[in-house]
């Protein structure tokens, strides 16, 4: 006869409630199956959508509202995005693009204003995007010289990817320390043999579509961007 051997049952009882930790931890960290986009008082959508959550590629599709209704503005337009592709729960530095839905809330860059309708910063010697989360300034620009890593020193980028850019809403509100900063819509940039790569985190476009989306963007319209996979995003 052959008997089971068995832990005590506060023993039993330990390893079950361990397994149903790792599982509740498991679930907390992973994204939603389907996420619904919220648009709140939104007239404007930009929508970013890729293959999958490790895509460093992917497509700009606009929306306006005409009274309920959605309409198709442009679509198709290829983006870049993080290195790492994209992640509901970004963080400093992990080299993905924030997944979700954030307002639009500015636009600068290193050139004149293009003829955009939100309000314009052209970048000069000092401005500094702050990305050290131990800084009470985290993830807000401030006008500093030097501007030291991590912080981004956006006079410098706006030569290149900052030439102009929309500046989003993510983690500003609140401002979650270590959740990440600096999440623009920019340039792409490019490697020696001119192709776009991906970015630290943001996504990036080619100069000429970037500046129908600038032009497009209105203020009074809250404009919001939602990014994810295609098969993740439920659009409004």
């Amino acid at each position: 006869m052959r008997f089971a051997i068995r832990p005590p049952r506060a023993g039993r009882l330990a390893a079950t409630a361990v397994a149903a930790l790792l599982v509740v931890a498991t679930v907390a960290c992973a994204p939603p199956p389907r996420y619904v986009v919220p648009v709140g008082d939104a007239r404007q959508l930009v929508v970013v959508t890729s293959s999958g959550w490790s895509s460093t590629s992917g497509r700009l599709s606009t929306y306006e509202k005409v009274g309920s209704t959605w309409r198709t503005v442009r679509s198709g337009l290829p983006v870049r995005l993080g290195r790492h592709g994209l992640n509901a729960n970004h963080q400093e530095g992990d080299g993905t693009t924030p997944a979700g839905s954030f307002p639009i809330v500015g636009m600068m860059g290193g050139q004149a204003n293009p003829g955009v309708r939100f309000p314009y910063h052209q970048l000069v010697p000092g401005d500094c995007w702050i990305s050290n989360s131990a800084l009470a300034s985290y993830n807000t620009m401030v006008h500093a010289s030097p501007c030291s890593p991590p912080n981004e020193d956006l006079y410098r980028i706006g030569a290149g990817a900052y030439r102009y850019a929309a500046i989003t809403g993510y983690n500003m509100s609140p401002v979650v320390p270590g959740a990440g900063s600096a999440i623009f819509l920019h340039r792409d940039s490019y490697d020696s043999a001119g192709r776009s790569v991906p970015t630290s985190g943001c996504v990036s476009m080619g100069e000429t579509d970037l500046l129908s989306v600038l032009r497009w963007l209105d203020p009074a319209a809250h404009p919001r961007v939602a990014i994810g996979p295609s098969s993740w995003l439920v659009l409004p």
